[in-house]
């Protein structure tokens, strides 16, 4: 079984150690309070529909290797 590292702030999937994962690029979702962590760009999407930001994007990252 693969560890997780987190899980998708919008379908709950685990996001595994050393693979993409995608963060919204508005600096208020990125503190470290709300930290949202996102499996795919359609997660991310499904996120920015409510959140009604104005300018908007999914930022590609990679999660730690361990």
């Amino acid at each position: 079984m693969a560890a997780t590292w987190k899980v998708c702030s919008a379908c709950r999937k685990p996001i595994g150690f050393d693979v993409d994962y995608y963060a919204c690029s508005v600096s208020t979702c990125n503190r470290s309070r709300t930290a949202l962590f996102f499996c795919s760009v359609d997660c991310w999407d499904a996120h920015a529909a409510g959140a009604r930001h104005r300018d908007a994007g999914a930022v590609e990252k990679r999660s730690p290797k361990s």
